[in-house]
């Protein structure tokens, strides 16, 4: 079961740094977290804008755009998506960051599941 939208957060090809700046100087964003160059996030509400740097998205998604809901049992989402033909990418463990894992939807867009 799908609880809520997570966050949206682009791929960031590139200099992660001037992205940040970018965006706090520019859309007057405020920077919750920052994880090196791996990851940004910056709280807007409800929803988490987020920056991914290159490491955070595997080659094979090359996307600029992803929307990550959060689900209950992110074992048993992989599991109803490969049995609906879906290609899911492994569970990756974050410890106490949660795990996450994406997935191809019929239009071939990345979707990213988060379970905390």
């Amino acid at each position: 079961m799908t609880t809520k939208i997570k966050n949206i957060f682009y791929r960031v090809n590139g200099n992660m740094g001037e992205t940040i700046q970018f965006y706090e100087d520019v859309l007057g964003l405020s920077l919750q977290f920052n994880d090196r160059d791996q990851w940004a996030q910056f709280k807007l509400g409800d929803v988490t804008f987020a920056l991914g740097g290159e490491e955070e998205v595997p080659d094979k998604l090359e996307a600029n755009a992803v929307v990550t809901f959060e689900v209950e049992n992110i074992e048993k989402m992989k599991t109803l998506l490969e049995e609906k033909g879906c290609w899911v990418s492994e569970i990756r463990d974050m410890g106490s960051h949660g795990s996450t894992c994406y997935f191809f939807d019929p239009a071939t867009n990345i979707v990213q599941l988060y379970q905390k």
